[in-house]
């Protein structure tokens, strides 16, 4: 076994230690509510009992909206792979459903290093790449935070992400190797990737370009153009009727109308993007800054400041590179549309991840050989390259390891609960707010104690109605937890929307009512590391809340003084 093979090995350990940690990182509470949607679902499905009623969007027991979920806005295909392997497993149960899903999840992640490998092994002769770009493009996707965070979630990111890359990667191939299979496979992975998420007709463009380029541009073949281009019409409209055959109205394959409800729910969706609806989980992005708050996420979570910098220099030198300008523009193009859009979550970037660890391995390799002026290897051949490398890699190593170290512990909410159990009297009432899970998690079952529970509803519209609800129950309860800063993340940061519940967050983190912080959790790697609470309070609205709601809350403890003294 040669070096290059023990490297690449080493590499793919790495990358499925960092995805593969902690698969049960929520001890069964189920602290991610898309999971638990999406878990929910699958296990009201039924197997179809013919082809032909799976393909039937009106009748298959497949399709969410005929088994109890009408509402639903995602490609159902990754749902519907986890669920015939739990048929098969004897795993389709609550518990065991989303743990199978999420290893699913980290595989179809791991899956993009090597399209990722051998994309940018296409690129060593048309875009001049030195042989070990590769491997630091490799690297550096192994070690990227939110491939990492979103593989430990069952959601359709990963699956989207792998089959967006596939379908580039055998567009990419096509046009250095001219193979008929490639044009198959693209049209193949684009089908599944539309299946998976309607967002994948993204990266269309820049598949397309490639056969344009190389049919049209190259060799002005118009008549294999449009045969080739029937074709792969033909074949990813096909694998997008059978692995997603309820984005359609019937099951005809020659009735090519959209199903009704599902158009709809998507435009309903795309209505909470209003500020002036009450949609509760858009809050957070009224008053974010267009590109800045998408900008200094990726930064500070998405990849980690080192890789970051690497990302930038990798864009510039990567822009004078003729080949790679297409891949620039679209990256480029992507990030700015997305960014200043109404949700600006770091998810829905994912799949220009595999695009930003090609760039930041170019940024690399040219800050190593015209900055420090090392002969640039992935594994260095002298001592000076062998120091430079080593705190390279050392440096790059700090953001995904602070990031994973979550996982070596309990999950903040479940030390919340155990702690609750354990020092809380039995019968207390606790309140908790609307839209947020509320503590203690009963399933973890200590002491069988049971408490009282109640929730403010924070994000109601401002009214006198309101406040004197709340005041009532403030009044009345003996402990307010608060599980994550769902609420007091994001209500502040648009203080003329709620002027009366900002300043009541002002007074509770300030000790300015009965209530009294008793106890706090935070996670090992958190934004706020040394921050007073209050600071927290009043930065919180620069983080994406997926990093801060879902497997990284800080739970805050607040005691009653007048009730419980």
């Amino acid at each position: 076994m040669n070096r290059k093979t023990v490297l690449l090995i080493l590499i793919f350990c790495l990358a499925a230690f960092f995805r593969l940690q902690n698969v049960n990182w929520d001890s069964n509470a189920h602290l991610h509510p898309d999971e638990r949607f999406l878990t929910m679902v699958g296990n009201a499905m039924k197997l179809p009992q013919t082809f032909g009623d799976y393909l039937e969007p009106k009748t298959s027991t497949f399709n969410p909206t005929n088994i109890g979920y009408p509402f639903f806005v995602y490609g159902t295909f990754p749902i519907i792979v986890n669920k015939l392997i739990a048929i098969v497993a004897g795993t389709d149960n609550y518990e065991t459903f989303v743990l199978q899903g999420r290893v699913l999840a980290a595989l179809a992640d791991l899956t993009i290093l090597i399209f990722l490998f051998k994309s940018v092994e296409l690129l060593e002769k048309k875009a001049k790449f030195e042989k070990n770009v590769k491997y630091w493009a490799i690297f550096l996707y192994s070690i990227a935070v939110l491939p990492i965070q979103l593989s430990h979630f069952f959601a359709t990111d990963s699956f989207l992400n792998m089959f967006m890359f596939g379908s580039f990667y055998f567009a990419l191939r096509y046009d250095s190797k001219e193979q008929l299979q490639d044009v198959l496979g693209s049209a193949i992975f684009l089908g599944l990737a539309i299946a998976s998420k309607m967002n994948a007709v993204f990266i269309l463009p820049l598949v397309c370009y490639f056969f344009v380029k190389k049919i049209l541009f190259e060799k002005r073949d118009i008549k294999s153009f449009i045969l080739l281009g029937l074709l792969f019409v033909l074949v990813g409209y096909t694998v997008l009727r059978l692995s997603a055959p309820y984005y359609f109205q019937t099951g005809n394959m020659f009735d090519f109308s959209l199903n009704g409800e599902f158009v709809n729910n998507i435009k309903s969706l795309k209505s909470y993007e209003n500020p002036d609806i009450w949609y509760p989980p858009a809050v957070q992005w009224i008053n974010t800054k267009a590109f800045v708050f998408s900008l200094v996420n990726l930064a500070l979570f998405g990849l980690g400041i080192p890789c970051f910098i690497a990302l930038i220099w990798g864009i510039i030198k990567s822009w004078e590179n003729h080949y790679l300008r297409i891949a620039v523009i679209w990256v480029l193009g992507i990030f700015i549309y997305q960014s200043t859009q109404f949700v600006k979550v770091l998810r829905y970037f994912i799949y220009l991840y595999p695009f930003y660890a090609i760039f930041a391995a170019t940024g690399i390799q040219s800050i190593m050989r015209h900055v420090l002026r090392v002969k640039w290897y992935f594994v260095p051949r002298n001592r000076k390259g062998i120091v430079i490398h080593i705190l390279t890699v050392g440096v790059l190593l700090i953001w995904p390891l602070l990031f994973t170290s979550i996982y070596l512990n309990h999950h903040t909410r479940v030390t919340a609960s155990e702690w609750i159990y354990n020092n809380l009297p039995t019968g207390s009432k606790i309140l908790s707010e609307y839209w947020d899970d509320g503590l203690p998690v009963y399933n973890i079952g200590l002491n069988g104690k049971q408490f009282v529970g109640d929730s403010l509803k924070v994000f109601d519209p401002e009214s006198s109605a309101k406040w004197e609800t709340i005041a009532a129950q403030l009044k009345s309860a003996d402990y307010y937890i608060l599980s994550s800063n769902r609420g007091w993340g994001s209500i502040p940061a648009v203080p003329k929307k709620y002027p009366e519940t900002t300043q009541f967050y002002k007074e509770l983190f300030s000790s300015q009512t009965t209530y009294r912080l008793i106890k706090e959790f935070y996670p090992s790697y958190y934004p706020y590391t040394g921050m007073s609470t209050l600071s927290k309070y009043l930065l919180s609205n620069w983080f994406d809340e997926s990093f801060t709601v879902y497997d990284h809350p800080t739970v805050l403890i607040f005691k009653n003084e007048k009730n419980t003294r």
